[in-house]
């Protein structure tokens, strides 16, 4: 982490662990979409959805008045699925994520991500209203335009404290568009190919994204996103490092009562 601030002093980060090194980079929706037909949704798909999300928070949860993206941001942080991901400005609250206790990934390697932050996203009377603004976008074109989903866009909101995980795990969501574009591929993959479909990058991201190496002296324009992979003997030392150190653990991050209710529900054997 020092490594890659160092050779972009200028540059602020936004951060995110996954415990599963396998895993693809996609937002809650995204991949509940995915599972349920099979293949990537297209934007209109993600569009469609979230927009029943939203009629059904507001008339049967009776959760009306409040703007499209404060609602999303509420239900992100108690499990409802949305296409925000989640990242955080602290380093090591992501590290945290990227080893935290899990009995199906415990024996694999973890990821940590880094993204470039850029400029945060305001909500100004643009990005406040009841519908989103995205879903004014009804073709690629017009997503083109405005660089949704060609990772030009990319956006990094910083919320209100709108529900108490959100301060604690110093949390921030990047937004954009379902892939449009190809992007570079690293050499020697893709049978040799020095570019990926973008239906290809779908499978594996929901947002725009470039792969970028700690090596390069600038940083490319299209959406970069530094990796690095935690080998599974190193979870258990970094993991304790973190929680004894630095005071980063379960309760910190969930830090309310559903919180404690998720800890026992994961570990009851804590009460006996």
């Amino acid at each position: 982490m020092n490594h890659i601030t160092s050779i972009h002093p200028d540059q602020g980060f936004v951060w995110r662990g996954q415990t599963d090194a396998r895993w693809g980079l996609h937002s809650s929706l995204y991949r509940l979409l995915m599972d349920t037909t099979g293949s990537p949704p297209s934007e209109s798909e993600l569009n469609t959805a979230e927009a029943r999300l939203l009629r059904m928070a507001r008339t049967e949860w009776r959760l009306d008045g409040i703007p499209a993206l404060q609602l999303f941001a509420q239900m992100q942080h108690v499990g409802a699925p949305t296409r925000l991901l989640d990242v955080t400005y602290n380093p090591l609250i992501a590290a945290w994520f990227a080893v935290a206790r899990d009995t199906s990934a415990d024996d694999l390697p973890a990821r940590l991500l880094a993204f470039t932050a850029g400029e945060p996203l305001q909500l100004n009377s643009n990005w406040n209203g009841n519908t989103p603004r995205w879903h004014r976008l009804h073709d690629t074109s017009a997503r083109r335009a405005v660089n949704w989903g060609t990772g030009y866009g990319r956006k990094i909101w910083r919320p209100p404290a709108l529900h108490g995980r959100i301060p604690a795990q110093n949390a921030a969501f990047i937004l954009d568009g379902v892939p449009i574009d190809a992007v570079d591929a690293a050499p020697g993959e893709g049978r040799g190919r020095s570019m990926w479909a973008a239906d290809e990058v779908r499978r594996f991201s929901s947002v725009p994204m470039r792969l970028a190496h700690l090596r390069e002296g600038r940083l490319p324009t299209k959406a970069p996103v530094f990796t690095y992979v935690i080998a599974p003997d190193a979870k258990v030392e970094i993991r304790n490092q973190l929680e004894q150190r630095f005071g980063h653990r379960f309760a910190t991050i969930y830090a309310d009562l559903e919180g404690l209710a998720e800890y026992l529900e994961k570990w009851p054997e804590v009460l006996t």
